[in-house]
């Protein structure tokens, strides 16, 4: 026997069947178009975290350190993959913070090597700050310097003598760097709290400092760096500087007042042949006087070959301001200033300096005119 379906039976299966393919279809395109509304919010989430990070660049820099090894990555087990000298010229391709919160670069060059590697961003200074310090040593090169001085900290080397912000930063400096002081300039304090300005001495990650609550005004120096030609010459914030004055004449310097800058004149010799230094002091009051003098006392600090000891032959109270300019030819030189005269104004005061053959010193002013000579 033979049963047979009936015709609007089949009919309705297959409207059935086309309305599940529908269905299916449907979903399908469901999935789909969800599927492609993934790719696409992933896509512009990569984009825009590449548009948040800092490379690929092209930047311009140099090594800071003596010497400086690239390494294969950021990781700490990186290996070093080359060795740059100083003063090499790098360009930066990309930055990146290591999980240690480290900002490294990612440098090729120099040419024609061009080496390509990661370095601490912190070993690379700008390519026009370096051109800025040049410009700056290229100003003072013929100027003395006025004193010798050591960072007690690792310190910001700055375009300017500003702390409110940091793109004058040149580079930093490590603690112990031998600083050649030039000039000396006082600036307001900033009002910003203390505590967001490294806590208030220009240090990279120093102890905080406890400031007397009166001291309104920050020394800065304007210094020569030997030991960076990288960078030639920045200013220092004052208050983190040791000044190293010569073991030989430290234990001279005037009742309540301290060295505040010298400047070598000669040399004299005992019978065995042992030398002893000359010397031109600046002092400057301890407590009152102007605080933005660098000076108010100039004196000769002569060595005496027969007793091996200082004596002190000439001095003058002037009020003045650095640059004090030596020059010295054979047994005779000048020294120059720039100091108040007795209304107040100011004025050049130039000296002659004679040395005789047993290493004796005098001293005459030329210039305001005055009876004043001495001799040691």
């Amino acid at each position: 026997m033979v049963y047979e379906f009936p015709r609007h039976s089949g009919e309705a299966m297959a409207k059935a069947c086309s309305a599940k393919g529908s269905g299916m279809r449907e979903i399908h395109s469901k999935r789909r178009s969800g599927q492609w509304r993934g790719v696409t919010l992933l896509i512009l989430l990569c984009l825009t975290v590449a548009c948040q990070r800092t490379g690929p660049l092209q930047e311009k820099a140099f090594v800071a350190p003596e010497r400086l090894k690239l390494k294969s990555s950021t990781a700490q087990a990186a290996r070093y993959t080359a060795e740059l000298p100083g003063g090499a010229f790098v360009t930066v391709t990309d930055r990146e913070e290591s999980e240690e919160g480290i900002l490294w670069a990612e440098i090729r060059g120099p040419e024609p090597e061009n080496r390509v590697g990661w370095v601490e961003n912190r070993f690379l200074i700008k390519a026009d700050l370096v051109e800025s310090s040049r410009r700056l040593e290229a100003e003072i090169r013929a100027t003395s310097t006025q004193a010798i001085g050591r960072s007690k900290a690792t310190l910001k080397l700055r375009l300017t003598p500003d702390r409110t912000a940091e793109e004058n930063v040149i580079t930093i400096v490590s603690s112990g760097t031998l600083l050649e002081i030039v000039r000396r300039e006082r600036r307001s304090r900033p009002t910003t709290p203390l505590s967001s300005v490294n806590e208030g001495d220009d240090s990279v990650a120093t102890p905080p400092v406890i400031l007397p609550p009166d001291q309104k005004y920050d020394d800065w120096y304007l210094v020569r760096t030997p030991s960076l030609p990288v960078a030639p010459a920045g200013w220092i914030y004052g208050g983190s500087v040791n000044l190293e004055v010569p073991p030989e004449i430290v234990y001279f310097v005037s009742s309540g007042r301290r060295i505040t800058g010298w400047h070598k004149l000669g040399t004299a010799q005992d019978q065995f042949g042992r030398p002893g230094d000359h010397y031109l002091g600046l002092e400057h009051r301890v407590f009152g006087g102007g605080r933005e003098l660098d000076f108010d006392r100039i004196k000769i600090l002569a060595y005496d070959p027969l007793t091996r000891n200082y004596l002190t032959p000439f001095q003058e109270d002037l009020s003045g301001r650095f640059p004090v300019t030596v020059s010295m030819l054979g047994s005779r030189g000048y020294f120059e200033l720039t100091a108040a005269d007795r209304s107040g104004q100011p004025r050049l005061y130039r000296y002659q300096l004679d040395l005789d053959s047993g290493g004796a010193l005098r001293v005459t002013r030329l210039a305001p005119l005055s009876n004043r000579s001495s001799r040691r």
